[in-house]
């Protein structure tokens, strides 16, 4: 939420408007403050399960390929092959649609429902291994 905030606002500086109104902003931000939740399971789950902050700081490189593979850069009809496969099957792709449709579309529920349901897919996987680790973590002393 921390990030999402100043980006709204240097997008109502240049004009951005949502066509959600005033409560697709809220959503916009509640959809993104989730996302920020769960995919820091990931690092957690690295952190509880290795105990090491090198391991933990470079986790980044193994997660960030996730954002360019998606369609952040292109739409999904302007990719050909392997990178139109990957981000179909990206959940990053399903919720940067859902967040570009509260600006652009309005309330499009189909495309809100599926970003929320890959961003809840996304968190179960991430919370469940944070949780596994934590898990044995605690077994071990």
């Amino acid at each position: 939420i921390a990030l999402t905030l100043p980006v709204l606002a240097f997008g109502f500086i240049l004009g951005v408007g949502f066509e959600a109104g005033p409560a697709g902003i809220i959503v916009f931000v509640l959809i993104a403050g989730l996302w920020g939740l769960v995919y820091t399971g990931f690092p957690y789950a690295i952190a509880l399960k290795t105990g090491n902050p090198a391991a933990v700081n470079s986790s980044f490189l193994l997660f960030l390929p996730f954002v360019f593979l998606t369609t952040i850069f292109l739409p999904k009809n302007a990719m050909t092959g392997w990178m139109a496969t990957v981000a179909t099957y990206n959940p990053v792709t399903y919720l940067l649609d859902a967040l570009r449709s509260l600006i652009s579309d309005g309330w499009d529920t189909q495309v809100l429902l599926i970003g929320i349901a890959s961003v809840l897919g996304v968190g179960v996987v991430s919370m469940s291994l944070a949780l596994w680790a934590l898990r044995s973590r605690i077994r071990q002393r």
